[in-house]
């Protein structure tokens, strides 16, 4: 709201305490200077590409389906690499000569929650620059309640199994192995990423 330039901002207050408690009110003074810095670079081009972006990262997310899907063994060590890797590279991975600088703990994780987390954390570590991340699975669950209240999946590697499944999936990932004893062993897996894109 803005006051006629002769009136008192103290005369539009209804309550007497009031206006004696806030003393004399004064305009502040023009500078002449804009006070909202004005923003740069956003445009109708910058709008357009976040929201394809956008558009992008939810396809994605929801590419990682369930065609294909096959339960792993609690104890099976999982070793996969995209066409084209060279052997060097999952080799140094699986002796973890490649430490991982990101950790993600999936125990207690329920499907849904984890297949969320993988891709969340598969996003990031690309965007940091992070080559190689560790995946906690763990190994066979408890089970899960189901809509009737019965347990289900008990004694299966259901997050296992999904982790193993999604990775493959995603196009950052270049290859994954299970981890040596000290990082989780067959309860874990080392993910190694594709290169960061670099930024202009």
């Amino acid at each position: 709201m803005s006051l006629p330039s002769d009136q008192d901002p103290q005369d539009l207050s209804p309550d007497p305490d009031f206006r004696s408690a806030l003393g004399k009110v004064s305009a502040l003074k023009k500078t002449g200077r804009q006070t909202t810095p004005a923003i740069k670079g956003i445009d109708a081009l910058s709008t357009a590409t976040r929201r394809a972006a956008a558009i992008e990262q939810v396809q994605e997310k929801a590419a990682l389906g369930e065609q294909g899907f096959e339960l792993i063994e609690s104890e099976q060590s999982i070793s996969y690499s995209r066409v084209g890797l060279d052997s060097g590279s999952l080799r140094r991975l699986s002796h973890g000569h490649m430490r991982p600088t990101l950790t993600l703990d999936l125990h207690g994780y329920r499907v849904e929650a984890a297949r969320d987390s993988v891709w969340q954390a598969e996003k990031h570590g690309q965007a940091e620059g992070d080559r190689c991340l560790l995946i906690v699975h763990g190994k066979a669950g408890a089970g899960y309640k189901d809509e009737s209240g019965a347990i289900t999946g008990a004694g299966q590697a259901l997050i296992k199994s999904h982790v193993n499944h999604w990775l493959q999936q995603l196009d950052g990932v270049l290859a994954f192995t299970s981890a040596l004893p000290k990082d989780g062993g067959t309860g874990a897996l080392y993910v190694l990423l594709k290169k960061a894109k670099k930024r202009a």
